[in-house]
């Protein structure tokens, strides 16, 4: 079976995060209905006109059976259905494949720039924070990687930058340590049947619990909370 889907059967454009999460719609409707090979066709404006996510959709095309190029027959009927809070209903079931093999790598995936629930931007001393967790001897042989989309000022001796989405997407599934924020990409890792050894989330517990990473809550991956200034504080 192929459900065609139109734009807003999940309440809006599919952004990255989303599409992970609609992967995890089709996990559980391929077990209700007993269709291991179900599939979703995503409509024109179906998704995010952004270009990191016509990439990410294009790789789940090329590496998963999520996704049909071809149109079905028939239009799932649903509207404004939260792909998040669909996980109260179906759990934590989407699994993408990756076998790449582990290397001595980190990597890290700053978010300073949310559009929207900007409680998730870090701090830039968060950033210089984990520079310093990882200056050790002890992880001199690993590569050690800043993945955004562009350079930015932050920087330590050591780190490298690569701004190309899918050499990103490749870094986290033979990367050996993980670390990232309230955003895709963790969801793209949390995802992954071999996920690096260590997902590292940095988020603010102002964070929504529906959007935590996958299997999060199940002992998959750490989550480590910082702290923001939200209502102007006085400490005197």
């Amino acid at each position: 079976m192929i459900y065609n889907i139109r734009p807003g059967t999940f309440g809006g454009p599919l952004k990255n995060g989303d599409l992970i999460g609609v992967c995890n719609v089709i996990e559980h409707l391929r077990r209700v209905q007993n269709d291991p090979l179900l599939q979703f066709h995503l409509l024109d404006n179906a998704i995010s006109e952004m270009l990191y996510t016509k990439q990410l959709f294009q790789f789940l095309l090329d590496n998963t059976n999520y996704f049909s190029k071809e149109q079905g027959d028939t239009i799932l009927p649903w509207q404004r259905v939260n792909v998040w809070d669909y996980r109260d209903i179906s759990g934590d079931l989407v699994k993408i494949q990756n076998d790449k093999e582990m290397k001595k790598k980190i990597v890290v995936f700053p978010l300073f720039d949310a559009p929207y629930n900007q409680y998730r931007n870090w701090d830039p001393k968060l950033l210089d924070f984990i520079f310093s967790l990882y200056a050790g001897s002890e992880y001199d042989e690993y590569e050690k990687i800043i993945c955004h989309k562009n350079e930015m000022s932050y920087s330590s001796k050591g780190w490298i930058y690569s701004t190309d989405f899918i050499d990103n997407i490749n870094h986290i599934m033979d990367a050996e340590i993980f670390i990232g924020g309230d955003t895709g990409t963790s969801h793209f890792a949390s995802a992954l049947d071999r996920a690096p050894k260590n997902l590292i989330y940095y988020c603010s517990s102002r964070g929504l619990v529906h959007t935590l990473p996958f299997y999060l809550l199940k002992g998959k991956g750490e989550l480590r909370t910082y702290w923001l200034d939200f209502e102007r504080t006085s400490w005197q």
